[in-house]
């Protein structure tokens, strides 16, 4: 390789580099896969691992050390927590779906519902971050709808993980989660 000795000379060996990639990248297959990508929040709620759209959450958090239990609520009904001077309704989402109370540990996280009318939040075991899928999610045939929860619209994959595409409007709108009263 030459010595480079003046701005010119950069210039040159830029401009060849961008020629000699320009002439490789010809010869290449062009696939417009923007449309097909699609993004979402992974979570984990026992072995279940779900996605929820960005667009169905808020926020993500640690869960506090201070979660005030409401009396005369359902078993689901984890409390209420102090979010930057907001009070905030957490719910046990394991016990609302599958009867069985959330463990908490270092890695449970608290995930805020994007709803303009029902202010709320929910506990997951895992949160994972953005999950960025290549191809939209399959929906949910009727023969596989009843063994996942009505929550469930659909399954993208990943890496050998069969992902379930959680909707938090889906839950938000059910009587049952919006009857917290015990």
């Amino acid at each position: 390789m030459a010595l480079l000795q003046t701005p010119e000379d950069i210039i040159s060996l830029l401009h060849d580099m961008e020629r000699r990639s320009k002439h490789k990248a010809a010869g290449l297959d062009q696939q417009d896969t923007a449309g097909q990508s699609w993004t979402a929040i992974g979570f984990r709620i026992g072995q279940q691992h779900f996605v929820t759209p960005l667009s169905e959450t808020r926020e993500v958090f640690p869960v506090p050390e201070q979660i005030t239990p409401v009396p005369k609520s359902q078993r689901w009904v984890f409390g209420i927590v102090n979010l930057r001077g907001e009070l905030l309704p957490v719910f046990d989402l394991n016990l609302f779906l599958y009867d069985q109370p959330v463990k908490l540990t270092k890695r449970s996280r608290i995930i805020v519902i994007n709803d303009n009318e029902v202010v709320s939040s929910v506990t997951v075991d895992e949160v994972f971050g953005l999950k960025h899928f290549q191809q939209q999610p399959e929906p949910i045939l009727s023969e596989q709808s009843a063994a996942l929860p009505v929550y469930v619209t659909g399954t993208v994959s990943q890496q050998e993980i069969e992902w379930q595409v959680f909707s938090f409007r889906h839950l938000v709108s059910d009587p049952r989660f919006l009857n917290a009263a015990a």
